[in-house]
């Protein structure tokens, strides 16, 4: 068995780092824990859109969902088990071809090193699932190779450059692989074979999403299509801790008045923030970005609101020291038109017709195969 395969359907890349599910973010009501200044929240974050799935869970990962409902099938042949001998000796076999204990042991191990004190119940559903996906990946791959299915070189790379434009720079994607601990090579496999296994999808029938579908679930769902009212500002930061003493903090509003006074001279803000400010935003000149109400500590959310575009606060005090606050835009609650959410509207509905079409895939398949497990 192919060990790309195998990784797909183990760690669940279709659904998440591949398919996009959940593109259409929903802007609910922003959390209500407030973060420091310079680190505010996105809508994005703190929330999500309605999921165009019909089953609870489906655009999770696929993996924890094939293993969940995954049951045993009849044409699967009970075995006595036996544990492999070694890494290397078989631990399914599916339609005659072995399922080899390397990636099982591997998936197995990866979890136990978590958690040494899995109860014995437990330990045997992990070991359970983490089979049943290996068959699966299996099953999946023969039918691939069985319908000749191939993916151009061409589509491969277009499908790579639009996976890449997910990421804000290439300094972030190389992160996304460093933290993954993939390379730029399993990426491009992953895509290639997700793209093999939605050509074997389609020949059982369109993953393709009308217009009127997208419009339907649009007008269905339109309340999570309400852009919150929004605030942009930046800021100057000069940290003082609660128990700071008297002369530190006259020492630092003094280096704030100057600060203001640079600003009140004609000095733009934002070469003035980089100068002075102490926060984690002084090298983007104090911008804080858009951010929603809730977002800020109180002190520096009731001074803010007080502020109209472009006028900058009088020194805030905030358990992270004093600030001297711009507003720069307000915007206000709208709802967002179907023409801006189109796009992710279509994908969540294609990834919908994806997820029902793979499940019954594997259900055709299961029931057709036999399937020896030498494991329990």
């Amino acid at each position: 068995m192919s060990l790309k395969w195998k990784q797909i359907l183990m760690c669940g890349v279709l659904a998440t780092a591949l398919s996009g599910v959940g593109a259409c973010k929903k802007e609910a009501p922003l959390s209500q824990q407030s973060v420091a200044p310079g680190q505010p929240k996105s809508a994005a974050q703190t929330s999500k859109a309605p999921q165009a799935s019909g089953t609870k869970g489906e655009s999770a990962t696929p993996a924890s969902e094939t293993g969940a409902e995954a049951a045993s099938s009849a044409a699967e042949k009970p075995a006595r088990p036996r544990a492999p001998v070694d890494p290397g000796a078989p631990v399914a076999t599916v339609n005659g071809k072995d399922v080899t204990g390397a990636k099982y042991y591997q998936e197995l191990g990866k979890i136990m090193r978590h958690g040494s004190n899995i109860p014995e119940d437990r330990l045997a559903r992990i070991r359970d699932n983490i089979l049943k996906r290996l068959v699966e990946a299996e099953l999946v791959e023969q039918a691939i190779q069985k319908a000749k299915i191939q993916v151009s070189k061409s589509a491969q790379e277009s499908a790579f450059q639009e996976y890449r434009k997910r990421f804000k720079s290439d300094v972030q994607f190389q992160n996304y692989l460093k933290h993954g601990k993939l390379t730029e090579e399993q990426v491009r496999v992953r895509i290639r074979d997700k793209q093999s296994l939605e050509k074997l999808i389609e020949k059982q029938g369109s993953l393709g999403v009308t217009n009127k579908e997208a419009e339907a679930f649009y007008e269905k769902n339109k309340s999570f299509y309400k852009e919150k009212e929004s605030l942009h500002a930046r800021h100057i930061l000069l940290k003082l801790g609660k128990d700071a003493r008297k002369s530190e903090e006259q020492k630092l509003l003094a280096r704030m008045a100057e600060a203001r006074r640079a600003v009140d001279s004609g000095t733009d803000f934002g070469e003035v923030a980089r100068k002075y400010s102490e926060g984690p935003t002084a090298p983007k000149g104090g911008d804080l970005g858009f951010f929603g109400r809730g977002q800020m500590v109180k002190p520096f959310e009731e001074a803010l609101l007080q502020l109209k575009p472009n006028e900058i606060s009088d020194p805030v005090r905030t358990r992270f020291g004093y600030h001297l606050i711009q507003l720069l835009e307000k915007k206000a609650e709208h709802q967002k038109p179907f023409k801006e959410v189109k796009e992710q509207i279509f994908e969540s509905l294609r990834n919908k017709k994806f997820f029902q079409s793979r499940r019954k895939l594997l259900e055709r398949l299961r029931k057709d195969a036999t399937i020896v497990r030498h494991t329990s």
